[in-house]
C-alpha cells in the first residue's frame, strides 16, 4: 500500500502552487473571478490556467483560481481522469473539496466511512488518517496551510 503525506492529488498540487517557484500563476488574483457551471464542467481544464500533472489520483489537471497574498489560502478547481486507492499517513493542510463530477470513498483510520458524491461537498482536517478511493472527479477546492511562505 502506498503512503501518502498529501491524501489527493490536488492536495499536492495546491501545496506545490504554494510552496514552488514553478507554481501555476492564479487564473485572476487582482478581482473576482467567476467559473460558471458549463465551465467547470469541462472547459476551464482545456485553459491557459489550466496545469496538467500526474499525481496519487492519476492524470491530472489543477486550474489555480486564486492564491491569497500569504500564500496560504489556494482556491481552484482540479480535474482527476484516473481511479486511485490509497492510504494517507496525515492529510497536510485543511480543505474544503466540492465535487462537480465522480466522487471519492474516504475510509478513517477508526473505521468510518465517507462517500462523496457529485452535488456533494466535504471538508478535510489537516492530519486526518485514512485510505482514498476513488475512480476520477473534477471538484473546486480552497485549501488552507500554515506552512506557506510567499515568493
Amino acid at each position: 500500500m502506498k503512503l501518502a503525506t498529501i491524501g489527493m492529488a490536488m492536495m499536492l498540487l495546491s501545496a506545490t502552487a504554494v510552496l514552488a517557484d514553478t507554481s501555476p500563476k492564479p487564473l485572476v488574483d487582482s478581482k473576482p473571478v467567476k467559473v460558471t457551471s458549463a465551465d467547470a464542467a469541462g472547459p476551464v481544464f482545456s485553459s491557459k490556467a489550466a496545469v496538467k500533472e500526474t499525481g496519487q489520483d492519476g492524470p491530472g489537471t489543477n486550474v489555480l483560481l486564486h492564491r491569497s497574498k500569504d500564500h496560504k489560502v489556494t482556491m481552484g478547481l482540479y480535474e482527476a481522469t484516473g481511479a486511485s486507492d490509497y492510504d494517507i499517513d496525515s492529510y497536510e493542510l485543511d480543505e474544503f473539496l466540492f465535487f462537480i463530477t465522480g466522487g471519492v470513498t474516504m475510509t478513517s483510520t477508526d473505521g468510518t466511512v465517507l462517500e462523496a458524491h457529485a452535488g456533494e461537498a466535504v471538508a478535510v482536517p489537516k492530519g486526518w488518517k485514512g485510505h482514498w478511493s476513488t475512480k476520477g472527479y473534477k471538484l473546486y477546492y480552497t485549501a488552507y496551510t500554515d506552512d506557506a511562505k510567499p515568493k
